[in-house]
């Protein structure tokens, strides 16, 4: 039994851009990711995550 505490994560990934020029900053690849993923990555643990922005396709959960 893991001490642990669950959790769940909700990650904006919404905006218009402005700032970058109109560029979904979800979408710029750092590296062979995208900043999206990098986010996903990080609460990959959480019970249940939640992007919330634009409709797009997600990495799919084992």
């Amino acid at each position: 039994m893991s001490c642990m505490p669950s959790y769940d994560a909700i990650v904006l990934a919404g905006g218009s851009g402005r700032r970058l020029g109109g560029v979904d900053k979800a979408d710029i690849r750092v590296g062979e990711q995208t900043l999206l993923d990098r986010a996903l990555d990080a609460v990959a643990e959480a019970t249940k995550r939640v992007v919330v922005g634009r409709p797009r396709a997600l990495p799919q959960e084992c």
